[in-house]
């Protein structure tokens, strides 16, 4: 696969520093890997590790892997700056166990990571390969933002709008895939620049996670709409999914 994030990943955190992660995200994980007994995570598809961060101020013992290089440099460089080593691997999801060894009390795949696949054979591949680091009854965890009711808004949407930058994302789909373009602006006396990056999603709904889950060997497959564990429905603004390994 190519590394879409290899430019991307050292403007990404305009989206807004690590620590400025929802309570309701924190709360709702902390939640369910206490219920579990979870004490290891890995993060597999960490990103500049945002999760890693909050899962360690949490007090779990935590990994990140990453596909993208870039991505793995600036997490390395986030978690050094506030005084947090954490064990960093790169590595393609679908193929954990050529970087890990051990297994884990718990996995996550957060922020529409899992959707960078457009196969349900790279998928299972994928979905297979995290149950495989799981140890037994363990946990995985996907999220994403893209549902029914996100695929029906408009699609162009500004997500970052400060005095010197603004992020605008540009949406289509059909009935397979999401492509959002993302258009970076610069405009300060320091930095005047452009930048546009392309990311396409499988789009990927609840049927489709409880059918994929369970031909990989989940079990116990919750799908909800928010973090306050309401119900996935048409209406939702979210999708996660927490899934258990039997085994």
């Amino acid at each position: 696969m190519k590394d879409i994030y290899e430019k991307f990943a050292y403007d990404y955190d305009e989206f807004g520093p690590i620590e400025e992660y929802l309570g309701d995200e924190k709360t709702f994980l902390n939640k369910i890997f206490s219920e579990h007994g979870v004490k290891t995570v890995l993060d597999c598809a960490c990103g500049t590790g945002q999760h890693l961060y909050m899962l360690a101020q949490l007090g779990y013992d935590v990994w990140g892997s990453d596909f993208s290089e870039s991505m793995l440099e600036v997490a390395n460089r986030n978690l050094q700056e506030r005084n947090h080593n954490i064990p960093l691997r790169q590595c393609d999801f679908r193929f954990l166990e050529q970087k890990f060894d051990i297994s884990f009390d718990a996995i996550v795949c957060l922020t529409t990571a899992l959707p960078h696949l457009h196969t349900d054979e790279d998928l299972l591949l994928a979905l297979r390969s995290m149950k495989n680091r799981l140890n037994k009854h363990g946990l995985l965890v996907l999220t994403q933002g893209t549902t029914h009711f996100t695929l029906s808004l408009p699609s162009i949407e500004v997500v970052v709008n400060r005095e010197d930058f603004s992020r605008i994302f540009i949406k289509e789909h059909d009935n397979q895939f999401q492509t959002i373009h993302v258009l970076d602006l610069f405009h300060s006396v320091h930095r005047l620049e452009t930048n546009q990056y392309d990311i396409v999603y499988r789009i990927l709904l609840d049927e489709d996670y409880r059918r994929l889950l369970s031909q990989a060997g989940f079990i116990n497959i919750q799908v909800y709409g928010d973090y306050d564990m309401s119900t996935y429905s048409k209406n939702s603004w979210r999708l996660i999914v927490v899934a258990e390994t039997a085994t």
